[in-house]
């Protein structure tokens, strides 16, 4: 556990920064998200990170309830698709997309990231998507 801590640490720290909150150390956030805190936008955090932003809008895919521009999932409906960014970043921020059904990384999505949006150039129908977008400092 507290390895997966230290790994998401710096990722946290960046959010936070993007948040209007200019430096916390590595060990600031680990107990920052331990004991809860308030964001600047009002997102209350209690032990989690919360994530919220604009409803993207999903081809060739059905989007999960709590989804948002910086994390979600979706099931897929067609072999390609995209997940349209519901605010647009001022420059592609860096995000993962992962199959949670694949069975092999054979199966996993192949997809291109901009600004706008994630585009899913091959997929597996019926499977479920899991992606988290970062924005870059100064261009969220």
């Amino acid at each position: 556990m507290r390895k997966i801590s230290r790994l998401l640490a710096a990722p946290i720290a960046a959010l936070l920064i993007a948040a209007g909150i200019t430096y916390m150390s590595p060990q600031h956030v680990r107990d920052a998200i331990a004991q809860g805190f308030t964001l600047p936008d009002g997102s209350i955090v209690g032990g989690h990170l919360a994530v919220q932003g604009p409803l993207p809008t999903l081809v060739g895919c059905t989007i999960t309830a709590g989804s948002t521009d910086t994390s979600g999932s979706c099931t897929t409906s067609a072999a390609s698709g995209s997940i349209t960014f519901g605010r647009t970043f001022a420059t592609a921020p860096t995000c993962l997309v992962v199959d949670a059904t694949a069975t092999s990384t054979v199966s996993m999505p192949v997809y291109t990231v901009s600004a706008t949006a994630i585009t899913l150039s091959t997929i597996i129908t019926a499977h479920t998507l899991h992606w988290l977008c970062l924005g870059k400092i100064g261009s969220t």
